[in-house]
Parts: structure tokens; sequence; C-alpha cells
């Protein structure tokens, strides 16, 4: 089974494997903070998410689609921090079922001109609210247990001179 040339895999049934990033900070009041950004097409708030690229590592890949859809730059975790499944509706109105591999990425900057900016909206969110934002319950889920495990994302995000991966010429 194939969308726009990419092959799906699974077992019992096919799903669409993409990468996607938890993109958080930490605010003036201490509060953590969390990035979303809307679909393209119905205005949905969701994270920064897509298809992986082809030899390079996933959180890679992750980085670049929050480059790109969010404007953001930041430390990448190189371990998923979650995974999520939800049914994508195609222009045609198929439906292909999703999992998503979810990076971490501690926001180091924001730019104020990036491809995306056009097409989507980004918005910095409380975890409570963000959580009330997203449609994808697994999701939601995920960002409401963020504040009874602190280090959660802390203990993932070691980069080790992957900073910023996107920007010098991957």
């Amino acid at each position: 089974m194939t969308l726009s040339g990419k092959t799906l895999t699974g077992g019992d049934t096919d799903e669409l494997q993409l990468v996607g990033v938890f993109p958080w900070r930490i605010g003036r009041d201490g509060e953590r903070m969390v990035l979303l950004i809307t679909s393209r097409r119905q205005g949905r708030w969701i994270m920064p998410r897509g298809l992986p690229v082809r030899g390079e590592p996933p959180f890679v890949a992750a980085s670049r689609k929050a480059f790109e859809e969010a404007g953001i730059i930041g430390e990448i975790s190189t371990v998923p921090v979650t995974t999520y499944q939800y049914i994508k509706v195609l222009d045609e109105g198929s439906q292909v079922a999703c999992r998503v591999t979810v990076f971490g990425m501690n926001v180091r900057g924001t730019l104020t001109h990036w491809r995306q900016k056009e097409q989507r909206h980004r918005r910095w969110f409380s975890l409570e609210a963000a959580a009330d934002k997203l449609d994808d319950i697994q999701l939601a889920e995920f960002v409401r247990t963020i504040d009874s495990e602190p280090g959660r994302l802390e203990q993932h995000n070691r980069s080790e001179g992957l900073r910023d991966h996107h920007t010098r010429g991957a």
C-alpha cells in the first residue's frame, strides 16, 4: 500500500509511519509550555509531524518537520518520548491509519519567517490547555501526564552536539 510513493508498514493492518515533535519550553513563570500548530486543511491544533526521510535518523527528520512547519529550533531528543495513532483522511476522502513516533524538543528559538508561515498558525499553550486543544486522544493523554513526570522530557533531551542539526547542512 502506498501514499504519495511512501510505503506503509505494519503487522495485521497497514500503518503510515510518521515522525513528530513535542515542542516545549519553560515559561518565565516556571510553567512548562507546549507549542501547537494548526493543520493546513482543517485548522485543527496539532504538533509538527510528517514523513521520515530515507537514510536520515528519525529524530533528525522530526526536527526538520518542526523547522519547516513551526519555524522552531532547539535541542531534539534522540529517543522517542511517546508514540500515538490516528486516522488521516486523504484529499480524495480515503482514510489511512498513522503511527507517529514523537521526539521531545526543548525549543531554543522561534523564527519570524519560515516555510509554512502562511499556511499555519502557531501558539504556546500550558500543558492542560494544549491537551484540551488536541483532537488526538492518545497525544492529549500523554500531554496530561507530563506534569506528573517532570523529568520525562529532560531525561530524553540529550542531543549531545546534535542541537539545531537541521540548520547545519543536514
